[in-house]
């Protein structure tokens, strides 16, 4: 290990981002390149890590994807969120600017989905390359296409899966969200209704917004305020429960505007100077 890969590995352990870019700067991206296919796993990952980091790092996403297809689970995870993040579109034109060639980045989208679908992996990879595939989506698209993986028989690989294929339009869209807030796994349930809320309980221009299906509603007026329902889904149903222009929903707004500061009650307190909704059908 070299002084400046034991010092990126240094860099990594201690979670120091400000560290790794600096590091990752001084090797250059030609050394950085050659450290994310070290046989030292530790020198690997880290590099994985710096190369979102490093200026030019989008020149790296080819030497990323090549590990994406390696055995160790470990490097291919750290492969999958490198390449997560140089994909994820916050250099909108930065693709163009540093020429990267079209076919890289169409391999490295491919090898996202890829790894997604490798049943042999271990389930926190698969779980990281679908969190890429999401965070890639500016650049290689919406992950539809990954839509049968939210029917695996493990819940995490549901949410996870559900969660992608959802996240744009697609002809499975709506039958996913339905499954999904009918799923006998709670974390499940409560990611397809959080998800359902931010689609369906969106507003249009004008500030008019759509009303929520039955279904999402229901679910969002029971989940939304309780104890087990991961936070980041309860603020999601809150757009729901403002959709529906009802009474209940709107009493049930208003006592959450009363509460403690929380994620929850600051939604609650943003939702409550928006134009309200009309009502759901049959709903007064």
């Amino acid at each position: 290990m070299t002084p400046a890969q034991s010092e990126l590995v240094k860099a990594h352990k201690r979670g120091d981002r400000a560290a790794l870019a600096r590091v990752a700067d001084r090797m250059g991206l030609v050394r950085l390149s050659e450290a994310i296919a070290s046989s030292d796993p530790a020198v690997g990952e880290a590099a994985l890590s710096a190369a979102p980091l490093a200026r030019g790092g989008l020149l790296l996403i080819g030497a990323a994807t090549e590990q994406i297809a390696t055995s160790d689970w470990g490097r291919a995870a750290a492969a999958a969120g490198a390449l997560g993040a140089l994909l994820d579109g916050s250099l909108p034109s930065g693709i163009e600017e540093w020429d990267v060639p079209a076919d890289v980045v169409a391999r490295a989208c491919a090898s996202l989905r890829a790894l997604a679908w490798r049943s042999n992996a271990a389930l926190p990879t698969r779980l990281a390359a679908l969190d890429a595939v999401a965070a890639a989506a500016p650049t290689c698209g919406a992950g539809a296409d990954l839509a049968p993986l939210a029917r695996d028989n493990v819940p995490a690989m549901r949410r996870a899966a559900m969660m992608v294929a959802a996240s744009g339009p697609g002809p499975d869209r709506e039958a996913l969200l339905r499954d999904a807030i009918a799923d006998n796994d709670r974390a499940v349930s409560t990611a397809g209704t959080a998800a359902a809320c931010r689609a369906e309980g969106r507003t249009r221009p004008g500030g008019k917004m759509d009303p929520p299906s039955e279904q999402a509603l229901a679910a969002a007026r029971v989940q939304a305020t309780a104890p087990t329902t991961p936070p980041e889904d309860a603020v999601d149903m809150l757009d729901c429960l403002a959709a529906s222009g009802s009474a209940q929903d709107k009493a049930l707004l208003e006592e959450l505007q009363r509460r403690p500061p929380s994620p929850l009650r600051d939604r609650a307190v943003e939702l409550g100077v928006r134009p309200p909704g009309p009502a759901a059908p049959g709903k007064p």
